[in-house]
């Protein structure tokens, strides 16, 4: 492989099942502390569970990944991974504390120095677009990106690569978004959210997927064509796919297609929840 997207992103992605039978995905951060590096799994609070007291009763979540063989080639494996709560001491679970922001945090540091078999990737804050680097680059609306995950349904049959798509930015990066949600109590309340949208066909399956700038040559930053291919920097994670109403006629009325959107919260986010490890 010989695209910055299939030397990293490919092998940092992995493929997650949760106990409600959903799948998803998730990418690993990598962070050090005390000489020591400890690894994330970052993806949705939603994927665990749907509500902080549903995360909180799920005792484990299953990876796939791919091993290395004793003749090179790869394998798709699975790993069971058990979840531990602030109550028994272990700590293995961190969420935004934000309600509106889907993100979590796994701390799977054992997995990863238990099985170095593991082909893997670790992205470390170095290739985050923070906001000043958004500003460095001058990335922005209708820029192009790459989504890599794990779409409902679909599987290699041997490894547990993922998959990867592309679509564009739909919305003003670095300026928050505001919709409505249908509230509990009936009715809708109004969300700000630190995030942007994408345009590229996003499905189930694609939530925690990572949000990567697509490197490509002769993008215009600060007025100047650069012909040195844009670096892969994470943008943000993949939260929810978006739909749309379909008038179908006569008595049926409207029906939920897909709007080929997904929302995504920035890198900063991201940052904020692996962070809370190390308070």
């Amino acid at each position: 492989m010989g695209n910055p997207i299939a030397d990293t992103w490919i092998y940092a992605t992995v493929h997650i099942d949760n106990e409600q039978g959903g799948e998803a995905t998730g990418f690993l951060v990598p962070r050090e502390n005390e000489n020591r590096i400890r690894v994330f799994l970052v993806t949705n609070k939603h994927v665990v569970g749907q509500d902080k007291e549903a995360r909180a009763n799920i005792g484990s979540i299953t990876l796939h990944v791919n091993v290395t063989l004793p003749d090179g080639q790869l394998e798709g494996r699975t790993a069971k991974v058990v979840l531990a709560t602030e109550t028994d001491g272990r700590k293995s679970i961190r969420e935004h504390p934000e309600a509106d922001v889907d993100v979590l945090a796994i701390d799977v540091s054992h997995l990863i120095y238990r099985f170095p078999e593991i082909k893997k990737k670790l992205v470390d804050y170095g290739a985050f677009a923070f906001n000043d680097r958004l500003k460095e680059l001058d990335i922005t609306i209708g820029d192009d990106v790459m989504i890599i995950g794990y779409p409902h349904g679909i599987r290699h049959e041997g490894t547990a690569y993922p998959f990867v798509r592309a679509g564009i930015i739909a919305s003003r990066i670095g300026e928050r978004l505001q919709d409505a949600v249908p509230d509990p109590k009936g009715g809708y309340r109004k969300r700000t959210l630190r995030g942007f949208l994408v345009d590229g066909g996003i499905i189930p399956g694609s939530s925690g997927s990572p949000v990567v700038l697509k490197p490509v040559i002769g993008r215009r930053v600060k007025r100047t064509i650069r012909l040195a291919p844009s670096p892969p920097i994470l943008l943000g994670i993949v939260a929810e796919t978006r739909y749309a109403p379909i008038h179908i006629g006569g008595d049926v009325g409207d029906t939920l297609s897909f709007a080929g959107l997904g929302l995504a919260f920035d890198a900063e986010t991201i940052k904020e929840t692996v962070e809370l490890f190390f308070q």
